[in-house]
């Protein structure tokens, strides 16, 4: 099938922030060196609101963060064409997400990052710079 006729995968993102202005971002433990957001995919009939909420839970065992702003459009993008992720770019072309920002005010020693399959090596606050940079 051809790649542009294929669907966008439903997908959100959770910027977390704490008061210091700093933001949770997460050191993937499949590729260590590599940090990133919380984020994840939407199941079928899931509100998306919920995934991010569920996906905040999966990746950081948060659950008591204050979800204060949804995009209020999706913003879409299509997969290198030269990348091969089994299970995703022969499914999808790209991806749809919406994206939301959190408040959690703790330290990182309350994540926890078994609460489902482990997908972070550990978590971390840092400027939203310095996680742009790492992304």
């Amino acid at each position: 099938m051809e790649k542009s006729a294929l669907p966008y995968r439903p997908n959100v993102g959770i910027v977390v922030f704490n008061k210091e202005g700093l933001t949770l971002v997460g050191e993937r433990l499949d590729h260590l060196g590599a940090w990133q957001y919380p984020q994840g995919g939407v199941d079928e009939g899931e509100d998306f609101a919920a995934a991010a909420r569920r996906e905040l839970a999966e990746e950081t065992g948060i659950t008591d963060a204050e979800f204060i702003f949804e995009t209020p459009d999706f913003l879409y993008y299509d997969f290198p064409t030269n990348l091969s992720i089994p299970r995703m770019t022969d499914r999808y072309r790209g991806q749809k997400q919406k994206w939301y920002l959190a408040w959690w005010d703790f330290p990182v020693s309350r994540a926890n990052l078994k609460t489902h399959t482990q997908e972070f090596a550990r978590v971390a606050f840092m400027p939203m710079a310095e996680a742009t940079n790492q992304i």
